[in-house]
Parts: C-alpha cells; structure tokens; sequence
C-alpha cells in the first residue's frame, strides 16, 4: 500500500481511571500514526484497553495524559464545543450494537446525522453503497442483525467522515452475517478512501487490515503492516 499522509496521530498517550481509592491505569503512553485511506485492525482481549483508545480517537472520551492530534492540531485543548464538531464532522461510528431507533425506517435513521451534517451523502446513497437501498422504509424490527448493522454503517458514513471507527462490529454475527458486513466496510474503505480503524478480539478479521496493530494491558506490543492481506471471502472464523 502506498503511504499516505497522517491523518490521525497519538502522542504519549495515557488514559487512567479513578476506581474507588483505586487507580486504573487502561492505556500506557500509546503512540501511533494512522494514514490517509488505510483500514487498520486492532487486535486485544476484553479489557486489554482498545475500546478504550478507539473512544479517544473518535472524542467519545479524552486522555489523562498525551494527546490525539488530527491533521496535525490537537484535540485535546478543544473545548466540549469543538470535540462535539470533530465528531459530526470528522468520525463516523459503528458499534457492537446498532443504536437504531425502533420507530424510524432505515433511511429516517440515516437522515438523523444527514441533516446534522455538513457535506453529507443523501441517505439513499449511503444505503446503496451498503446494499440495502431496497430496505430504505422497512422499521429496524423488520430488519436482520446483519442488515441492521448496515444500516448503523450507512449511518456512520452518510457524513462522509474522514475517519470510520468500528468497535466489535461482527461481535454479535454468525460467521455468515458477519462476513457480509465486513464486506461493507472494506467497501466503503475503498470506494471512499475513508480511513477506517476496527477493534476485535477474533484475529482472523485481522487479515483483511492493511495494517494490524496488537493491544495488551493497555500498551501497544506489535504494529506491523500487512504483507499478506485478504478480501473478506477468503477469511474464515
């Protein structure tokens, strides 16, 4: 893959949690450069600390010590203001689980950020690039978990984010389903060069990354590109 310019860096990057009396240190001095364009996967048991990092890059939460720089400015002197604008602007979402709005369709669920944001894509246009564009009036009831989930990925990129972070977005899939939403998101890693970061413990989603980067108690062990990388219908779990 070529290299493409820094889109997101961390810098000595710390994050502790008060516990009671109890200090709970969940990240030690994280420092990473992610690119332009590149689908990055991180690999980690529950509680190694990767959810914990993936929030501070998306602005869900902010570090103790360190900082997040995007395009080179920092995040962490932003006030409340500013991290709320980096995050309907710049980050899209997807979780384990869907976030989906019961009484509204597919497409009423994209339309909520399309209408926050600036530069966004019609909710149609989100939908098709998942495959679920036939689906636009159907209520989240009436959906799969699969297509849910799809649905949650239309969602995240209708703003057009530079930036797509994915915290366990198969966790709660059959291999089946899991596979087909996979495929969304290197679609979309793709087609929109956005850069996209996925946390997840199964290693084997680990080979469709560019590059793969190893989280344990709270430290980064390994981050290594990818020399073998494969589309998502050569992987098995």
């Amino acid at each position: 893959m070529k290299q493409q310019a820094v889109l997101l860096q961390t810098k000595n990057l710390g994050k502790t949690y008060q516990v009671g009396e109890v200090p709970l240190v969940a990240l030690h001095s994280v420092n990473l450069d992610f690119f332009e364009g590149e689908l990055v996967v991180m690999l980690g048991a529950s509680g190694s600390g990767k959810s914990t990092l993936l929030n501070i890059l998306g602005g869900l939460d902010t570090a103790t010590t360190g900082e997040v720089l995007f395009h080179g400015n920092t995040l962490a002197l932003e006030s409340d203001e500013g991290l709320t604008l980096y995050r309907r602007n710049h980050v899209g979402f997807v979780f384990q689980f869907y976030n989906l709005i019961p009484s509204l369709t597919a497409e009423e669920n994209v339309r909520l950020v399309t209408d926050l944001s600036k530069n966004s894509m019609s909710p149609i246009d989100a939908l098709t690039l998942v495959k679920l564009a036939e689906r636009k009036d159907h209520f989240p009831a009436q959906l799969s978990g699969g297509e849910q989930q799809r649905v949650a990925i239309a969602r995240a990129i209708a703003k057009r984010p530079e930036l797509l972070l994915c915290d366990e977005p198969t966790g709660a899939l059959d291999f089946k389903t899991g596979r087909i939403v996979l495929e969304a998101i290197t679609g979309i890693n793709e087609d929109l060069g956005t850069t996209t970061v996925v946390i997840t413990h199964n290693e084997s989603i680990a080979q469709i990354a560019d590059r793969i980067i190893l989280v344990k108690d709270g430290t980064i062990v390994s981050d290594t590109k990818n020399k073998h990388k494969k589309s998502v219908s050569e992987v098995s779990w």
